[in-house]
């Protein structure tokens, strides 16, 4: 044991990779964020800069993941997680291959560029979606097609 070790919060997530495989277990958030007071969220571990990140099966085994390789993530929204302002805006994904994804994102964007458009091209890589129970984590790099819903 590390005298600089930090306990981390473990959250479960289900991640959907471009193979068509699903990976259930937990990533491990920093009690710290580096961009603002309070724990670091699921969004600001896919937003960091490195590719990789550690992950740990439901059957205990660890792997570093890389993010690139990842259409989206699934997760329980967790308590202390703030939703972003703006306009809710129901969307369908497609992501290549085919999967489809349904939720409401939020277009936080400054007058005059709060389009979709505008939206998906600003987002660096990966933006959140609310769907229901569950939140999701959207790899914009990945997606095929985005449309409005009614």
């Amino acid at each position: 044991m590390s005298l600089y070790r930090v306990d981390k919060k473990e959250l479960s997530v289900a991640l959907f990779l471009t193979d068509g495989v699903v990976h259930e277990g937990v990533v491990f958030l920093s009690p710290f964020s580096p961009a603002r007071a309070g724990r670091q969220t699921l969004l600001e571990v896919f937003r960091e800069r490195e590719p990789f990140f550690p992950f740990r099966d439901n059957s205990e085994s660890f792997a570093l993941v890389n993010k690139n390789a990842i259409t989206h993530a699934r997760y329980v929204e967790a308590e202390e997680e703030e939703l972003a302002l703006g306009e809710e805006l129901s969307v369908r994904i497609v992501f290549f291959g085919g999967e489809v994804l349904q939720g409401k994102i939020r277009l936080a964007m400054p007058e005059g560029q709060n389009r979709l458009q505008d939206h998906v091209n600003a987002a660096p890589g990966f933006f959140p979606l609310e769907g229901g129970e569950y939140r999701y984590i959207v790899n914009g790099a990945l997606i095929r097609e985005i449309a409005p819903q009614r």
